[in-house]
C-alpha cells in the first residue's frame, strides 16, 4: 500500500558540522558486521547513481550489448525532475531498465543526506522509496547507496539491517573481510579518468578474488564532471573482460560472494 503521508523537509548536499564529520568518522571506523568474501574469483558490479535519463537511454542499452546488467540506484520521488545537472529519469524509463533485467537499488525516496534523519524519519524515507519502486517496476530494492556519500554511525546500522548491502562513494575494491553497509566504489568519470589506474585495481581484485564496484551518473558524449561518455565505459567493460572478471549486479555479486543466499 503506497503511504500518502507527508514527509518533512530535508538535507540534500554533504554534510560539514563538527558533529557530522565526528558521526561520519565513526560510522566508517565502526563495521556493522565483517564479512569474508568467499566467491571463487573476483566479480565487478557497474551502478548508477541518481539515474539521470541517460543512464537509462544510454548507459543501460550499452551494457546490454555487453551482454551484462547494471545496478541503478534511484531516488523514487526525483522521477523526472530536472536538477542543475540533467533530468532525472521518468517512471516509464525506470520501468524499461527492470524490465531488461537492470536492478533498481535504493537511493531514498528523495536524495536525502542520511545524517540529517533519525532513525524514524529514515524508515519512513526508506519505506516511501520502496513503495513507489514496487508501484514504479515491481522491485523491493536489496541495496542502498548513500545519497552524496554521507552516512551517520547510528543511520548506517539501521540501513544494515534493512538492505544486503550499503554502498558508498569511498574509492577502493572490496578485498578480503568486508562491511557490507559501507562496500567502496571507484567512481568512472570523464573528468578525472586513468586508465593505468584502473587496470591496477582490476588486477588487485583479481589477485585478491575480491568485488570491483564502479559507479557513475550520466552517460554522454560530453559527460558532466561526474559521469562518463560511452567510450569510457565500454572501455571500462573491455578491461574487465579481458581480466576475465564478469559484471554483476549487485545481487549477483552478493550471492557470488556469499553474502546473500543463491536462489
Amino acid at each position: 500500500m503506497l503511504s500518502r503521508a507527508p514527509l518533512p523537509a530535508v538535507e540534500q548536499g554533504w554534510s560539514d558540522g563538527l558533529d557530522r564529520k565526528l558521526w561520519r568518522f565513526l560510522a566508517r571506523r565502526a563495521p556493522a558486521r565483517r564479512v569474508a568474501l568467499a566467491g571463487p574469483c573476483a566479480v565487478a558490479s557497474l551502478t548508477f547513481d541518481d539515474v539521470p535519463d541517460s543512464a537509462a537511454t544510454v548507459g543501460a542499452p550499452l551494457l546490454e550489448r555487453r551482454g551484462v546488467a547494471g545496478t541503478f540506484y534511484v531516488a523514487a520521488e526525483w522521477c523526472g525532475r530536472r536538477d542543475r545537472h540533467w533530468r532525472v529519469a521518468g517512471r516509464s524509463e525506470i520501468r524499461a531498465v527492470a524490465r531488461a533485467g537492470h536492478e533498481i537499488g535504493c537511493h531514498t525516496a528523495r536524495h536525502v543526506n542520511v545524517q540529517s534523519l533519525g532513525l524514524p524519519e529514515l524508515a519512513r524515507e526508506c519505506d516511501r522509496s520502496r513503495d513507489l519502486l514496487i508501484e514504479i517496476c515491481g522491485q523491493d530494492p536489496r541495496h542502498f547507496c548513500y545519497p552524496f556519500g554521507d552516512l551517520g554511525l547510528s543511520q548506517k546500522r539501521y540501513l544494515a539491517g534493512r538492505f544486503a548491502t550499503c554502498r558508498s562513494i569511498y574509492e577502493s575494491p572490496n578485498l578480503g573481510r568486508i562491511d557490507p553497509a559501507l562496500l567502496g566504489a571507484v567512481g568512472l568519470f570523464d573528468a578525472g579518468y586513468d586508465r593505468e589506474r584502473l587496470a591496477v585495481l582490476v588486477r588487485r581484485t583479481v589477485e585478491a578474488r575480491g568485488w570491483l564496484i564502479l559507479y557513475t551518473h550520466d552517460v554522454a558524449a560530453e559527460p558532466t564532471p561526474i559521469g562518463a561518455s560511452p567510450r569510457i565505459l565500454d572501455e571500462a567493460l573491455t578491461l574487465l573482460a579481458d581480466h576475465g572478471v564478469p559484471v554483476l549486479t549487485m545481487s549477483d555479486a552478493a550471492r557470488h560472494h556469499g553474502l546473500l543466499p543463491r536462489d
